[in-house]
């Protein structure tokens, strides 16, 4: 860099930092806000919720809905059981294609399923996980039957109010009736799958709700004089149906206010008697304009077939779009892909219907009903008539994952709070400050004002890290925050690598520009090799893996990409601008540690050693693993869910939490619940074989004072099921396979070597990691999954440091004497490795120590895995390496 230059580098910087600075502000507006208030400023302001990074419900709770299994129309052989784990998959695929992040979904006794989601609206919620997505194809029934039918409707509910209706009147009604519907019939299906309404003439708005153009007819004039009022229930008037059509036709509009009413008189039972067996009447899904530029809101009323030309079994895909082009130019829609014999059933339907109206009907609702214009005969058709893309993407969600298996009710809806508990959460983030804050004092005490502008990187690297997740409207949990906590060690890390170098070259008589460049080429290889490759290990858990496991590989997949933005582009700026200024020739980034720095570690000679311990660690563990087993809590095992209500309005989560502790029932989790007066809580712990359970739960509360009341217990199955456990193991094999893949391709001669050896390592941290977890009795959930995945992340990271110096150092010493250049990597790296495990094990102490009971375990993980890792990555995966060079001398 020229001195006093600022160039494109620089501006680049800024305009990220400004552009973060902004995304994340929404953010900062809604959760710097809590209860009451911050849910009066989402109302207020509905984008900037929108804008906001959402917090899961470990974090901030959510929408809890049950579901109930309509038994009504099962089979007498279909087994309940089956059906309800069938639908919860479903859900839990339909939750996951819509992007929620870590949902909790359980079954309840054994016809019930509760999902717990967080980040979306009430609305949102009951629509993506209530609805049983059964898709068909019918044709419209053809006008003279819509005639007919509508005009017998007429007859018999005109004929309910008045005992003198002339039958020639009722006659007349008809035919007019007819000839109204078949000439707006004749005209929507010339050119439109909107019917009627959009060839009519304009009437303005008073016109249309004055009276129906189809009603001006007779008996529906004297029908209207003796009806009662418009706003009685609609068994009680004796309104003709078509005088409710604000356009007359199949297909025509019924207004808002006058939908229920209308709904109710199609269910009475005479009005079904005269319904036809091959026809049914359907309404359409949403509220729309009756005619351009108005503002009457209306749903279209349709008579369809009652058998459906085909089902949406064969679709194989739903993707929402734009229509880019044609009368339909910018409106939403979802393109279906028919599979295997789907596009002849389909190609057949629409060659036999030529010229008719189809409509597309999910969960008894018309989507829309385009003309058939001709045949189709790729297997491919459009939804359109959707109001945005939100609604097209919930829609080609629920059609790719499949209807559910039987009809579902909500038989409750309300909100919920932390699984984790305010306490705990507000604990874990001060904690959580508290060790950073530390770490930061370190490096800048360390490595004076290289700290400091590595500092400046690190909350450079949160800005855009927060941003980006921003954009995507992601879900921040504490698993992401696991991830986070790597994120950050990795991002300190790359600068320390950095400075470890422009140390070495200082040392070798460089000037500190020189060495500043020299030292930022020199360690970039190493930087990217262990960024890439725990973003490859991110990518896939996000792919594969569900729950805990997809969170956490989001967070650190973005993470990584911006710490490596941050540490490759930001911090070198810096100490470009820092050394042009005046024409430095020094730069300050400490001494470090003689002890450290000059260390002359044995690993190579005493491998053996090391070896044995290892061996001795892993046979423990897994014998603990074996007799002692893993103390698994209600997220895999199922259990029991309390509801206590209080009487008053006061806080009493950690009351609960308290009597509960001191009458010895651990593992319980207290959160509150919404959407009822009542002041209630809920409290979920495994099951207890004692049928007095309740009784002593109860006298714990009143032994601790509580003034509180168990008003319903459920039993629920586990939301970790056997599918996500798979996912997540699977998800974790093909990350190490990716790992050994990548290494194998960047390290050369002996990169399958690297390669098996960084996946020994990973193994051997895994298997140790989790005889402590066993030994120590910790609570294995979801927060635990995410802190062996940190450990994965960590360790794998320091390996391939390691790997990076091996490589350099052999391709300048040869490997003549491969065992003496692995020894003196190793010694080079010590201190890289020293001061990256301190700076991260700040945090996690912390977290350990000061962090809630809910975070404290996962916090210990946490420091033993960073630990165990760094252990294995200097004593475990080098000799690894050497052992294979011995065995395959020619390398592989």
């Amino acid at each position: 860099m020229n001195k006093h230059k600022f160039g494109m580098r620089e501006f680049i910087i800024l305009l990220v930092i400004a552009l973060s600075a902004y995304t994340v502000w929404p953010s900062i507006q809604v959760h710097s806000r809590k209860g009451d208030e911050k849910k009066a400023f989402l109302k207020e302001n509905p984008k900037l919720g929108s804008k906001s990074i959402n917090f899961g419900l470990d974090l901030a709770g959510g929408t809890s809905i049950t579901l109930e299994i309509d038994k009504s129309g099962l089979k007498p052989n279909e087994d309940i059981k089956d059906i309800q784990a069938q639908s919860l998959e479903i859900i839990r695929n339909r939750v996951d294609q819509f992007g929620l992040s870590e949902p909790q979904i359980s079954p309840s006794g054994d016809d019930r399923i509760l999902v717990e989601l967080a980040g979306v609206d009430d609305s949102t919620a009951k629509s993506l996980v209530g609805s049983t997505a059964k898709l068909e194809f019918k044709i419209l029934a053809e006008s003279e039957k819509f005639t007919q039918v509508v005009g017998l409707i007429d007859q018999y509910l005109t004929r309910q109010t008045t005992d003198i209706v002339a039958d020639s009147a009722a006659t007349d009604s008809t035919a007019a009736a007819k000839d109204s519907t078949v000439a707006a019939a004749n005209a929507a299906t010339a050119d439109s799958a909107k019917p009627a309404a959009d060839t009519a003439k304009t009437l303005s708005d008073d016109e249309l709700l004055g009276k129906a153009p189809a009603a001006e007819v007779a008996a529906t004039d004297s029908a209207k004089e003796a009806a009662p009022a418009e706003g009685e229930p609609a068994s009680e008037v004796g309104t003709a149906l078509s005088a409710y059509y604000l356009s007359f036709g199949n297909g025509g509009f019924i207004a808002e206010e006058n939908i229920e009413k209308v709904k109710k008189l199609l269910e009475t039972e005479g009005v079904q008697k005269l319904i036809p067996r091959d026809v049914n009447f359907a309404f359409g899904s949403g509220l729309e304009p009756v005619q351009r530029g108005s503002k009457i809101k209306a749903k279209r009323l349709y008579l369809l077939k009652r058998r459906a030309e085909m089902g949406g079994d064969d679709i194989v895909d739903a993707r929402p779009y734009r229509v880019s082009d044609g009368t339909n130019a910018g409106e939403v829609a979802v393109s279906l892909k028919f599979g295997g014999i789907g596009p002849k059933k389909f190609s057949a339907v629409t060659a036999a219907n030529i010229g008719k109206q189809m409509a597309i009907v999910l969960d008894n609702q018309v989507i829309s009903a385009p003309v058939i214009r001709d045949r189709i005969p790729n297997g491919d058709a459009q939804i359109t008539g959707l109001d945005d893309m939100a609604e097209a993407n919930r829609l080609a969600v629920v059609l790719r994952a499949g209807a559910l298996k039987a009809p579902m009710k909500i038989i409750e809806s309300r909100s919920v709070g932390a699984t984790l508990g305010e306490e705990n959460i507000v604990q874990g983030f001060g904690s959580g400050a508290i060790g950073l804050i530390l770490c930061l004092v370190f490096m800048v005490a360390y490595y004076r004002l290289g700290g400091l502008i590595a500092s400046f990187g690190m909350v450079i690297n949160t800005l855009v890290t927060a941003a980006v997740m921003s954009v995507f409207n992601a879900t921040l949990t504490l698993p992401g925050i696991a991830g986070f906590i790597l994120v950050v060690g990795m991002s300190l890390d790359a600068n320390v690598i950095i400075y470890e170098r422009i140390r070495e070259e200082l040392k070798n008589g460089l000037t500190a520009r020189a060495a500043v460049a020299k030292g930022y080429e020199r360690a970039f290889s190493a930087i990217l090799d262990s960024n890439l490759t725990t973003v490859l290990t991110g990518l896939i858990l996000y792919k594969i893996g569900t729950g805990s496991v997809k969170g956490f590989g989001l967070t650190l997949t973005i993470g990584i990409l911006t710490s490596l933005f941050c540490a490759i582009t930001v911090t070198r700026a810096i100490l470009d601008w820092r050394l042009a200024k005046a024409d430095r020739t020094t730069l300050s980034i400490g001494n470090g540690f003689k002890a450290i720095n000059e260390a002359n570690l044995q690993i190579i000679p005493k491998r053996r050693r090391f070896g044995l311990i290892s061996c001795i660690l892993i046979v423990a563990s897994i014998a603990c693993i074996a007799v002692k087993g893993f103390d698994f809590s209600i997220d895999f095992t199922g259990g029991q869910v309390y509801t206590v209500q209080y009487q008053d309005d006061g806080k009493h989560e950690k009351d609960l939490s308290g009597a509960l502790s001191a009458a010895g029932i651990d593992g319980a989790k207290v959160r509150t619940l919404g959407g009822t007066s009542a002041n209630s809580y809920q409290i979920s712990m495994r099951a207890s074989d004692d049928v007095n359970f309740e009784d002593k739960m109860a006298e714990a509360f009143a032994k601790a004072g509580q003034k509180c009341e168990i008003v319903a217990k459920d039993n629920v199955g586990p939301t970790i099921g056997k599918e996500l456990r798979f996912n997540a193991i699977l998800s974790v094999i093909l990350a190490w396979l990716g790992i050994l893949l990548y290494v194998w391709f960047r390290f050369g001669k002996f990169g399958l070597g690297f390669g098996v050896a960084a996946v020994l390592g990973l193994v051997h941290d895994t298997i140790i990691t989790l005889g402590f977890i066993s030994a120590f009795s910790l609570s294995f959930d979801g927060a635990l999954i995410a802190s062996l995945l940190t450990m994965i992340g960590y360790s794998v990271n320091d390996t391939i440091v390691n790997f990076d110096r091996i490589r350099e150092n052999t391709a300048v010493f040869g490997s003549g004497n491969f065992a003496e250049t692995i020894n003196k990597s190793l010694n080079q790296c010590f201190s890289r490795t020293m001061v990256t495990s301190l700076t991260t094990l700040f945090v996690c102490v912390i977290l350990a120590v000061k962090g809630g009971s809910s975070i404290r375990d996962f916090g210990l993980v946490q420091c033993f895995g960073i630990l165990i890792g760094t252990y294995s990555s200097v004593c475990i995966c080098s000799p690894i390496v050497l052992w294979w060079s011995k065995k395959f001398k020619k390398g592989v």
